[in-house]
C-alpha cells in the first residue's frame, strides 16, 4: 500500500506544469494578484475614494524566488505602478518605472522622504494619476507645495491628510495643485489639514472634506464649492469655524449625492442654507450623534421636503453594541432620497425625545403624507422599544399607503421561537381609522449577522400564534395579501400557514439567503466609495 501510493504521488507530481513553464501572460496575471491594497496595511492611508495603489513590496520575495521569475516581474511595468515613500531609493531604482505607465503614488513623511521625491517626481510628474499625502504637518506643507511646479496633466485623484496641531504654524490655507493638473482631476480627499484649494476644479466629481478647523473655513468652503460646477458627491464631515455668516444660497445642477456627517448646530444650518435644494434625482444624508438642537433642525428640514407621488418611508433601528443604537429615517421617491440617522447611547429608561419623535410632532403638517405608498419598519417592536407608539402614530396617519413591510433580524438564535404580530398596522376597528388603500403585508425575519454564521444547520421556528390571535379580532380584515420572507434557518408550519390563507387572498413564502433592503435609487450607489469611505459610518445609506 505505501509503496502504491508512492508512485501514485509520483505520477502526480510528475504530470504538474513547474510555475515557471507557465507562459508570461499568466505569470503576469498572477503577479498581478499579489499585491495587497495599501489601506490595509498599518501606515495611516485611508482612501475615501476608489484607489488603485499596492503594497508592491510584496512582489519583492517573487524577484527573489528564481532569475525566471525576476525577470519577468520586472520587465511588466503594470506591476510596479505604485510609488511609495516608504521605499527605499535603491527599491524604487530597481523597479524601474516605465515612462507609459500611469503612477499612483503615496508620500509618507518620513527621514528621507524629500530625497526619495526629488530622485524621481520631476521626471515622473505627467504620469501621476493619483497623489496621496498622509500624515501631513505644517512642517512639510511648503515642500508638498513645491510639488505643484511640476506638470501632472492626468492627475485625476488626490487626498491630503494630516494634523491640524498649532493652527498659527501653518504658512498657508491654500493648497496648490498643479495647474495643469486642474482640468483632470475628478477625486479629492482631504482631512485634518487645513488647507483648501483656491483654482478652479471644472471637471471635479467627487469631493469629501473630513476634520477641518480653522477660522473663516465655512465661506472658504462655500466659495470653493462654487468653482467645482460638475460635483456628483460631496461629503463634508467635523467641520469646525469660529463664525458662522448667512450664506448665500448655491445650486449645484450635477450634485447626485450630499452626506452631512457630525456637524455642530451652526455649520449644520449653514450648510442647509448653503444648499437648501437639490436637484432632481438626487439624494442626501445627515448623520449625527445624539443633540437635541441638532435634532430639531434636522427633523424640520425632513419635514419640509416636497416628495412625489409613489414615496417610500423607513424607520430602521440598529443596535450596534451593548452601548450605542441608531434610530434612522429615509423618505425615498424616484427622483429624491432624504436619510437622517441619529446614533445615540443606550441608556436604562432613556425616555428622551429622538428623531422619531421630533418627525412625529410635524409630520402632520408635511406635504409628504399623501404621497406615500410604503412603508418599511426595521428591528422594531412592541416588547423592545418605548417608541412603538410613535411609530404605530405615524402609520396610521398615512391615508395612501398600501403596502406595510415589517422587518426583524436581530434575533440572536437563543430563544426557540420568533412570534411576529400586527401591533405596528392600524386597527379598522379604531374610529380615526385611514389605511383604507392598505393592502398588503410583507413580513421579513432574519437572524444577526453574526449568529447566521454560527447557526447555518440549526433551525427555528416562526410562531404565528399571536398573530393569528389579532387575525380573529376582525381589526385587520382590510388586509389581503401576505408575503413572508425568511432566511433559511427560520420553519415555517405548515399548519400556521392554512390557517393564515384563512384570513388573506394571498399567502407567499420565500426563503432567502440574504434579506432584502429598502430599494433605493441607481443614483444612490457610490461607484467611486473607497474602503474608508462614508459608506462605513454608522447608520450611512452610501
Amino acid at each position: 500500500m505505501l509503496l502504491k501510493t508512492v508512485s501514485d504521488l509520483r505520477e502526480t507530481v510528475n504530470a504538474r506544469v513547474p510555475l515557471c513553464a507557465l507562459p508570461v501572460e499568466i505569470l503576469n496575471h498572477i503577479m498581478e494578484a499579489i499585491p495587497d491594497t495599501l489601506d490595509k496595511q498599518p501606515i495611516g492611508f485611508q482612501p475615501f475614494w476608489h484607489s488603485a495603489a499596492r503594497d508592491i513590496t510584496m512582489l519583492v520575495p517573487v524577484t527573489s524566488t528564481c532569475r525566471h521569475l525576476r525577470t519577468v516581474a520586472l520587465s511588466n511595468p503594470l506591476l510596479w505602478s505604485t510609488v511609495d515613500t516608504r521605499s527605499n531609493s535603491a527599491f524604487i531604482a530597481q523597479t524601474r518605472i516605465s515612462d507609459s505607465v500611469p503612477l499612483a503614488v503615496l508620500v509618507t513623511p518620513s527621514k528621507d522622504f524629500t530625497d526619495i521625491l526629488d530622485g524621481f517626481y520631476p521626471s515622473h510628474a505627467h504620469q501621476v494619476r493619483e497623489l496621496h499625502f498622509t500624515d501631513i504637518g505644517h512642517r512639510h506643507i511648503n515642500y508638498v507645495q513645491s510639488l505643484s511646479k511640476f506638470s501632472s496633466p492626468g492627475l485625476m485623484s488626490c487626498s491630503l491628510c494630516g494634523r491640524t496641531g498649532d493652527l498659527f504654524k501653518w504658512p498657508t490655507h491654500s493648497f496648490l495643485l498643479p495647474t495643469t493638473a486642474t482640468a483632470a482631476l475628478r477625486d479629492l480627499y482631504i482631512r485634518g489639514v487645513p488647507l483648501l484649494p483656491s483654482s478652479p476644479l471644472p471637471h471635479l466629481t467627487h469631493l469629501a472634506l473630513c476634520d477641518i478647523h480653522m477660522q473663516g473655513l465655512h465661506p472658504a468652503i462655500a466659495n470653493f464649492l462654487s468653482l467645482c460646477p460638475s460635483l456628483e458627491s460631496l461629503v463634508l464631515s467635523k467641520l469646525a469655524d469660529g463664525a458662522v455668516p448667512d450664506p448665500q444660497p448655491l445650486h449645484m445642477e450635477k450634485l447626485r449625492r450630499l452626506t452631512i456627517h457630525n456637524l455642530p448646530q451652526a455649520a449644520l444650518q449653514y450648510y442647509l442654507a448653503l444648499l437648501p435644494s437639490t436637484p432632481s434625482q438626487s439624494a442626501t444624508q445627515i448623520l449625527y450623534t445624539r443633540d437635541a438642537a441638532v435634532g430639531s433642525d434636522i427633523a424640520r428640514w425632513m419635514s419640509h421636503r416636497a416628495f412625489q407621488a409613489d414615496t417610500r418611508l423607513a424607520f430602521t433601528r440598529q443596535v450596534y453594541n451593548r452601548s450605542w443604537h441608531d434610530d434612522a429615517i429615509a423618505v425615498v421617491s424616484p427622483d429624491q432620497v432624504a436619510h437622517v440617522s441619529q446614533t445615540e447611547r443606550l441608556t436604562s429608561g432613556q425616555d428622551t425625545q429622538g428623531i422619531w419623535d421630533r418627525y412625529a410632532e410635524l409630520i402632520t403638517h408635511s406635504t409628504t403624507l399623501p404621497c406615500v405608498r410604503e412603508v418599511w419598519v426595521t428591528n422594531v417592536s412592541r416588547v423592545r422599544d418605548h417608541k412603538f407608539a410613535i411609530l404605530h402614530s405615524i402609520v396610521a396617519s398615512l391615508p395612501a399607503l398600501e403596502m406595510l413591510v415589517l422587518k426583524d433580524n436581530r434575533h440572536a438564535g437563543h430563544t426557540t421561537f420568533i412570534s411576529p404580530d400586527l401591533s405596528l398596522c392600524p386597527s379598522a376597528l379604531d374610529p380615526s381609522f385611514k389605511a383604507h388603500q392598505l393592502k398588503s403585508l410583507r413580513l421579513i425575519y432574519g437572524l444577526l449577522p453574526e449568529s447566521s454564521s454560527r447557526h447555518t444547520y440549526v433551525l427555528y421556528a416562526l410562531s404565528f400564534v399571536d398573530m393569528l390571535a389579532q387575525l380573529r379580532t376582525g381589526a385587520y380584515d382590510y388586509l389581503e395579501h401576505l408575503v413572508l420572507q425568511v432566511v433559511r434557518q427560520l420553519v415555517i408550519n405548515e399548519s400556521d400557514l392554512s390557517q393564515l390563507r384563512e384570513h388573506f387572498s394571498t399567502v407567499e413564502v420565500e426563503y432567502v439567503d440574504v434579506l432584502p433592503d429598502l430599494p433605493l435609487p441607481a443614483y444612490c450607489n457610490e461607484p467611486r466609495a473607497g474602503p474608508y469611505g462614508s459608506g462605513c459610518w454608522e447608520g450611512a445609506l452610501w
